[in-house]
């Protein structure tokens, strides 16, 4: 715990420190040190027939500082509020949580190093390593701890990219604040190629991921009370209902295709997830179409998302895609504007259906259609 505050105090004052303009002899040692962060605030309200509807008013903040110890080494934090029993770890808090209920905490602290322009090695406690375009089988906001290699090679023109990724991480170590998951392991591997092309480009990918030790995941969701980890709940339990029914051992194929329509991006992503760790109940796709960008000040974005995903498909805590979990359907559309310098609005607005309930350990809003709107504004830092 002392740690955690000094850690949230020094990237703070590092932060309001590199604010503040410095002279010129000083830029040197500037570009050794960066960092962003984020205020996010959102109006979120759930719609059910024949229930009765449900508002949350919720906020959150990070902020992310880096080091560049030498041309081949980095060192990366990340210091966030929320919940850290979030398998998906997020900002979000409802109001009036902070230093009561929740308490800000280290996200993100890892090294990177690049022996040769070609290969990146990381250590810690970082951000996913793959090519995710829909975030089908890994959410965004994981923080696995562990080990990942990335390799990466050009074509002599740099036409082509040709990449192998690797991770090897437990979702929640023993140093984290969920003793129960130290069994729980991840290995995976991706292979990508990405083809540029003026003004449009190509990114394929195909990956293995296999998760070690799930059962102790469903053991701190389901057999403890109160639960010690916040997570999608819609994988088939066993018949003893001490574990789950299938394991997770997911292909998963990978689509992008972008290009520049009327001077701005238009984005093609789709995914592909079977799982052959399971007899049936196993695929999932989910693609999405986004056109425009949020860069500057008055610029829009809008898209739409639609998906299916079998039950047991993927490992619901970690690939809980904001409001779809596994055995579901449903579609979403998006809207971004960038209000004026450093403030961004997105509306969201998603519906949803679970296929066959009956099976949930913690059934919810079973055998319904479930609307949310969510409205969020999100202010920069710098």
């Amino acid at each position: 715990m002392p740690i955690r505050y000094f850690l949230l105090c020094v990237l703070f004052l590092t932060a309001l420190t590199n604010v503040v303009p410095v002279a010129p002899v000083a830029a040197q040692e500037d570009d050794r040190f960066t960092w962003n962060g984020m205020i996010r605030s959102r109006l979120q309200g759930d719609y059910q027939d024949g229930s009765r509807a449900v508002n949350r008013f919720m906020y959150g903040a990070f902020l992310n500082a880096t080091l560049r110890v030498t041309d081949r080494i980095d060192v990366t934090g990340k210091v966030m509020t929320g919940n850290p029993k979030a398998i998906t770890v997020a900002d979000w808090m409802s109001y009036g949580d902070l230093f009561e209920r929740e308490y800000p905490y280290i996200s993100w602290m890892y090294a990177r190093i690049r022996p040769n322009p070609s290969l990146t090695l990381t250590a810690g406690k970082f951000p996913l390593p793959f090519f995710r375009p829909t975030q089908v089988v890994l959410d965004s906001d994981l923080s696995p701890e562990g080990l990942a290699q990335q390799i990466t090679t050009k074509s002599a023109d740099g036409s082509a990219t040709f990449g192998l990724n690797f991770g090897q991480f437990m979702i929640n170590q023993v140093a984290s604040p969920v003793k129960d998951l130290d069994r729980t392991y991840f290995l995976g591997g991706q292979a990508m190629a990405r083809f540029n092309q003026p003004g449009r480009s190509q990114t394929l990918a195909v990956a293995y991921y296999t998760v070690g030790g799930a059962d102790s995941l469903y053991a701190a969701q389901n057999l403890k009370s109160p639960a010690l980890i916040v997570a999608a709940n819609s994988n088939r339990p066993n018949a003893d209902r001490t574990g789950y029914l299938s394991e997770f051992r997911m292909i998963n194929f990978s689509g992008q295709y972008t290009q520049t329509v009327n001077g701005r991006p238009l984005a093609l992503n789709a995914d592909y997830v079977l799982n052959t760790g399971a007899d049936d109940m196993r695929h999932g796709i989910t693609g999405s179409v986004m056109y425009g960008s949020t860069g500057k000040v008055g610029d829009t974005r809008t898209g739409f998302q639609a998906y299916l995903m079998q039950q047991d498909a993927t490992l619901a805590p970690f690939s809980n895609i904001d409001y779809t979990q596994t055995n579901t359907k449903g579609a979403a559309l998006f809207f971004g504007h960038h209000l004026i310098e450093k403030l961004t609005v997105d509306i969201h607005l998603y519906t949803r259906k679970y296929d066959s309930p009956e099976t949930h350990v913690s059934p919810v809003a079973n055998n319904a259609w479930r609307t949310r709107l969510r409205v969020m504004f999100m202010l920069r830092l710098n």
